[in-house]
């Protein structure tokens, strides 16, 4: 073989003794390779092939991140390069060892954004690269007891202490790519929770150091947040008046107990599947949820309890980091589960530090639409992404309206945004309806001195084959958002009340209020009403809702012996309640020629878990009792039934202060006008 190489000239003849030849095997082997590779492509192919891979190594990278950036709708990628390391650390709290990685940038110190998810740190690898073109150093840590990071998972509860840890770790490392002064925080619905939480945990620590005397200043703060799609508070995610998000819950636990491995990955859209066929099954006969998590399988990720200031929401409630928040982007959807918590997050951060602090996106999106629409979660990604850079000095600030509004047209996706100066909208005056047996009719706001007799509506509400919902705030990307209401409206059991068509456009913006006098068979049920959009068509789409538990869930269990010394039916009826509902906030344009349709019902199942009509009103066992509730709508001169709509004056228009100050004058006037109706808002509120 050594001779043949000679005699080849792969080696020159010097090589051709034995002791000469040893240590050069590789060298021999490279050679050959060479030798093969230019006689089947030749020289100059080679040449081309390696200049293509050289210029693919240097302009890949570049190229990729354009359109990445491209793809998102962000602003061009920033130089420099970006390279990925993995992250691990120990928890002080019991030593669990927590996991992440990072992007880092190369061009030294930069701001720094945290991404703390329970979904599995991988699934955010491609958005953590694009936000690493955008300026930031990218952290992704697994939630404890999620995937990569050890421990239990609670279910938001000590979130506050695992976010501040990471936060200080990271300061106290001396990365030379992480400045700690400028650190941020980003993501959608769980991801928002635990932003809200480690604000809440620093602010925690700053306290404790302050009780002990220590008044040394830390190096490190946030500088933004950007809770999207997100909550301060998990009570009020589950919770609406009293009346428990029971779609919610099943579909999440399903989704969070699931086991934490790849192949449970790989076989998450199968598993959807099944659990749906399963919950279909068992939805409507279980009455109990005993009954009902054993007939889909499901393991209970926590138990049923309304009371908010519980232990359990108590270790889940992070409001209070509201008053030591830094400056939020707060983004939601109309038809969000977390609608109405993002607008109280968003409200209480305006009256502790101001307008302007904070900004607030709300589309025509439901929540699941934050990550399965591209229109929905770019705009969602480059607002967010703006006001981040705008807080840590990668961008300079606009001058933009603090609050940018969807106004849904004929369609929730037909419309166009709009901007404010604040929420609710000074521009809005309400607009008073009275119900009427199917009508609603616009009075003037001086009294009728026309009496009227006493009319009525009435539904039966059974729990047995309760009342369906049909979009809306439903955890279930097939049936939330805006849906057609022909199914629900012909049922027996809703009540319709419908304007006349209009003469002119109205523009809805804020949250509308009802009023009802209601006369019950049994002194404990639910009120559902639902604000639809009817086409001259004749179809009907949902707008937004609002629902109340009348009389809260006792504070205490009762037993089946405290039933059975009361006696089934003890509660002898009817009984009268006036029962006061604020919808979800909405921002609707009623076109010309439609007509404004009020449903109202005694549940929305499985929106919200049904009513048995008992006073027990606990999921976890059967029910003490099942009773079907017989319901009146009371239409009385002396107390009528009402509704107020939030409506934007002259379509938007703006006015002077003067103007709005009378109009807010003439709302209360109005009100006081109307004989017997209490306040439902306090006139701050208004």
């Amino acid at each position: 073989g050594r001779h043949a190489c000679v005699q080849s000239g792969l080696l020159p003849r010097a090589m051709d003794s034995p002791s000469k030849c040893r240590g050069t095997a590789s060298k021999l082997s490279a050679a050959l390779m060479v030798r093969s590779v230019l006689g089947t492509v030749g020289t100059r192919r080679l040449a081309l092939l390696i200049a293509l891979a050289a210029a693919l190594r240097r302009l890949a990278p570049p190229l990729l991140r354009r359109l990445l950036a491209h793809a998102l709708g962000l602003a061009p990628p920033k130089a420099g390069g970006i390279r990925r390391r993995a992250l691990s650390y120990g928890s002080r709290r019991n030593g669990d060892r927590m996991a992440a990685y990072a992007y880092v940038r190369d061009d030294g110190p930069s701001p720094t954004l945290i991404v703390r998810t329970p979904y599995w740190k991988h699934n955010a690898e491609l958005i953590a690269y694009t936000l690493a073109t955008q300026g930031f150093n990218v952290v992704v840590q697994d939630c404890r007891g999620r995937f990569g990071s050890g421990g239990d998972f609670t279910f938001g509860a000590f979130e506050d202490f695992d976010g501040a840890e990471l936060v200080n770790w990271l300061a106290d490392q001396g990365f030379p790519w992480h400045d700690p002064r400028r650190v941020v925080m980003w993501g959608i619905s769980y991801l928002g929770i635990t932003q809200w939480a480690t604000v809440a945990g620093l602010e925690r620590q700053r306290a404790a150091r302050a009780a002990k005397g220590d008044s040394r200043k830390v190096n490190h703060e946030l500088a933004a947040i950007a809770p999207l799609f997100s909550a301060s508070m998990v009570h009020d995610v589950f919770f609406v008046s009293n009346a428990f998000k029971l779609d919610f819950y099943l579909r999440y636990v399903q989704l969070m107990t699931r086991p934490t491995t790849m192949l449970a990955q790989a076989t998450l859209f199968l598993s959807l599947y099944c659990f749906e066929q399963a919950l279909k099954r068992n939805l409507v006969q279980s009455l109990g949820m005993k009954k009902l998590h054993a007939g889909i399988g499901l393991p209970y990720l926590f138990k049923y309890n309304p009371r908010p200031g519980s232990r359990f929401w108590k270790n889940r409630d992070y409001s209070e980091a509201r008053q030591a928040a830094p400056p939020a982007h707060i983004a939601t959807g109309w038809h969000d589960l977390f609608l109405t918590s993002s607008l109280n997050d968003y409200k209480a951060l305006v009256e502790m530090h101001g307008v302007g602090h904070s900004r607030l996106t709300i589309g025509p999106w439901h929540h699941l639409e934050s990550i399965t629409s591209g229109w929905a979660f770019t705009s969602m990604l480059r607002s967010s992404v703006e006001f981040l850079q705008e807080k840590t000095g990668l961008k300079e600030p606009e001058l933009n309206l603090p609050v940018r509004l969807w106004i849904m047209g004929a369609r929730a996706q037909k419309g166009g945004w709009r901007e404010f100066s604040a929420w609710p909208p000074n521009e809005i005056s309400e607009e008073f309806y009275v119900l009427k047996p199917g009508a609603l009719q616009q009075q003037a706001h001086q009294r009728d001195d026309h009496p009227a007799s006493q009319q009525k509506s009435r539904f039966r509400y059974d729990p047995l084959a309760p009342t369906p919902a049909l979009g809306g705030s439903v955890f279930s990307p097939m049936e939330a958002g805006e849906r057609p209401q022909a199914a629900l409206e012909a049922r027996e059991d809703v009540a319709c009340f419908d304007s006349e068509p209009l003469g002119a456009g109205v523009t809805v913006v804020g949250c509308a209020r009802l009023r009802l006098t209601i006369r019950a068979s049994r002194p404990y049920f639910d009120i559902f009403a639902r604000l639809s959009d009817v086409h001259p068509s004749g179809e009907s789409f949902n707008v937004c809702d609002a629902v109340l538990r009348h009389r809260a869930p006792a504070t205490r269990a009762r037993s089946q012996g405290d039933f059975a010394a009361r006696g089934p039916g003890g509660e002898e009826g009817p009984f009268l309640a006036d029962v006061e509902l604020t919808f979800a906030a909405t921002a609707k344009c009623f076109e010309a020629g439609h007509t404004i349709r009020l449903v109202v019902t005694g549940g929305a199942f499985p929106m919200y878990a049904r009513h048995f009509g008992d006073a027990e009103q606990v999921l976890e066992p059967e029910p003490l009792e099942v009773h079907p509730c017989d319901v009146e709508i009371l239409h009385t001169e002396q107390v009528p039934s009402a509704l107020w709509l939030p409506v934007l004056s002259g379509q938007g228009s703006l006015r002077s202060l003067s103007q709005a100050a009378a109009a807010r004058g003439a709302r209360r006037m109005s009100r006081d006008f109307t004989v017997g109706l209490r306040k439902v808002q306090s006139e701050a509120k208004v």
